[in-house]
């Protein structure tokens, strides 16, 4: 199985102070996001904040772009895409789940909600009880199969930033304490801080991508019989990062990273699954 997984791609709607952007914005989201559905994948994943302030009229334009494609596609919520209405609201135009999971013989994928729902003073993590009932339950079924998790804030503690007020589920969530009752292999991808991080606990490995407007690139996550392996495809041409430049610098909820995003081992990785985990993979 293959999944190819892209940042916060932070798709802006045309306000009057920056109406002159509309043109950088259809060629380079529409540009960007056919680079993204051209790589061969069983499955594609936004991990969140696929909008800048989910708007309606943002989540239309980004969703026309995406299913024009015709691929498998799976958005879970950042806090970005519940600012401008309601999570129900934005649902009923995804046609997504709140948080769901996928399972084969060979792998389980799990897709959370750990955003606050027009919360503009909070933009940190948080899980309610149901959901982590539900985590808790998926992560004990999984037994020695591999579990990649995907949501849009880091577990606190992991990746960079991710100890940070706001940058992660709150600490006093007990996400951990649910993960580490996996055996075998866990996979948790991530954005919300707009930095390339790889971090491991126990068995845990977390992963978080880099914002799109700063960094034009994808991470490719491939489940074989004995691999987990996280790859870094890169489509940045001096077009892209030019349009990317010009709509980062004057859109509102956005700044452009200016530090450096990561170096080459935060963005590729290898996990070896044990001969336990290692069974026949079944496309599905």
């Amino acid at each position: 199985m293959k999944i190819a997984v892209i940042g916060d791609l932070h798709y802006p709607e045309l306000k009057k102070a920056y109406s002159f952007i509309e043109r950088d914005r259809q060629t380079f989201y529409e540009n960007f996001l056919e680079k993204f559905f051209s790589i061969p994948a069983d499955l594609y994943v936004s991990i969140g904040d696929l909008t800048n302030f989910g708007t309606q009229d943002e989540l239309a334009d980004v969703y026309s772009i995406v299913e024009k494609h015709g691929k498998p596609f799976k958005h879970v919520l950042g806090n970005h895409d519940v600012y401008g209405m309601t999570r129900k609201e934005v649902l009923a135009i995804t046609q997504q789940q709140r948080f769901h999971q996928i399972s084969t013989d060979s792998v389980v994928l799990a897709f959370l909600d750990t955003a606050q729902e027009q919360n503009y003073a909070n933009w940190g993590g948080t899980m309610d009880p149901l959901q982590q009932d539900w985590l808790s339950a998926v992560v004990k079924e999984t037994e020695s199969r591999p579990l990649i998790l995907f949501g849009h804030h880091p577990i606190h503690g992991t990746t960079k930033n991710s100890t940070k007020d706001k940058r992660c589920i709150h600490p006093d969530i007990p996400v951990w304490e649910i993960l580490s009752q996996k055996t075998g292999v866990g996979l948790y991808v991530n954005g919300h801080n707009h930095f390339n991080s790889i971090a491991a606990r126990e068995n845990w490995t977390f992963l978080q991508l880099a914002a799109v407007l700063d960094e034009q690139a994808i991470r490719l996550i491939e489940v074989s019989e004995s691999l987990l392996s996280i790859d870094y495809i890169s489509f940045a041409d001096l077009e892209l990062q030019k349009h990317a430049q010009v709509i980062g610098e004057a859109i509102d909820h956005f700044r452009p990273n200016s530090c450096p995003l990561g170096t080459a081992a935060d963005v590729k990785y290898a996990i070896p699954l044990p001969k336990s985990d290692a069974i026949s993979l079944n496309r599905k």
